[in-house]
């Protein structure tokens, strides 16, 4: 039997690439926001918390430098799973109490977070959520669940008839 949980949107992934410093990316982001004043960074797939150790120092380091950014983030995981350590690390392995600590200062730093797996099973309609099993969880008070407006999706079709779907999917939409 197939399982009904799987990413919500596979092809959007490069399981193989270049490391790249969380001083570095820091650099880009805050000339990408002097240049376009962005409102907020969200951390998304794969698995944000897999590099929860590299995601803290990111977070960390924008803060000092681009304190009015908001951070949201996607994460397969629940709340209950994170507020307990049962997570994992990509490069080590941790102790679930090193774990905890690790989500409790990345959580202190989140504005918002949708979390849960996507189960394409249970499509759902709600804001930023893709799966009805998924939460949004607000952190702070800089937003409310009004402020996050309906689901879109974009379809592009590939010369070869190939069809992409990216973004938030609705019930009824094929898979």
């Amino acid at each position: 039997m197939k399982s009904a949980l799987k990413c919500f949107n596979p092809t959007t992934h490069v399981f193989q690439g270049v490391e790249v410093a969380p001083e570095k990316v820091v650099e880009v982001l805050v000339e990408a926001h002097r240049e376009h004043t962005l409102e907020g960074i969200t951390f998304s797939g794969g698995e944000p918390m897999q590099q929860a150790d590299s995601l803290l120092a990111l977070m960390r380091n924008l803060r000092s430098r681009a304190p009015e950014l908001s951070f949201g983030m996607f994460s397969g995981y629940t709340e209950g799973e994170l507020d307990e350590g049962r997570y994992s690390i990509w490069r080590r392995e941790l102790e679930a109490q090193e774990k905890r600590s690790l989500w409790e200062a990345i959580r202190a730093r989140l504005d918002f977070a949708v979390l849960g797996r996507f189960n394409h099973l249970q499509l759902g309609t709600a804001p930023l959520r893709s799966s009805r099993n998924q939460v949004l969880r607000l952190f702070s008070n800089r937003y409310s669940e009004a402020d996050f407006g309906e689901q879109l999706v974009e379809v592009s079709i590939h010369e070869d008839g190939r069809a992409e779907v990216t973004g938030f999917p609705v019930l009824g939409l094929p898979w």
